[in-house]
C-alpha cells in the first residue's frame, strides 16, 4: 500500500467521523429540545386541568361535552405526557358531578 492511499484513508475516516459526530450531536439536541417542550406542555396541561376541575367542582355540575373534553385532556396529560397521579382524585370528583346536557 502506498503512502497516498494511507493518507486518503486517514483523512477520509476523519471526515466521516466529523460528519457522524455532527449528526449525533444534532439528534441529541433535538431530543433535548423535545424533552423540554414536553415538560412545558405537561406543566401547562396540569395547570389548565387544575383550574377547570376547580371551576366545575365549585359550580357543582358539568356539561357532558365539557366532561368529554376534560377526560381527553387528562388522558393526554397522564398517559402521553407522563403526568403524575395528582389529578386523578380531582378528576374523579369532576366525574361524579351532576352532568347536564348542553343546549348549544
Amino acid at each position: 500500500m502506498d503512502i497516498t492511499a494511507i493518507v486518503v484513508a486517514i483523512i477520509g475516516s476523519g471526515i466521516l467521523n466529523t460528519i457522524l459526530n455532527y449528526f449525533i450531536a444534532t439528534s441529541e439536541k433535538k431530543n433535548k429540545d423535545n424533552c423540554n417542550i414536553q415538560q412545558a406542555l405537561r406543566l401547562i396541561m396540569k395547570d389548565r386541568l387544575r383550574f377547570l376541575c376547580a371551576e366545575y367542582i365549585q359550580q357543582g355540575w358539568i356539561y357532558e361535552d365539557e366532561l368529554e373534553d376534560i377526560i381527553v385532556m387528562h388522558d393526554l396529560y397522564h398517559n402521553d405526557l407522563h403526568g403524575n397521579g395528582f389529578l386523578d382524585e380531582v378528576m374523579e370528583r369532576v366525574k361524579n358531578l351532576e352532568i347536564r346536557v348542553n343546549g348549544r
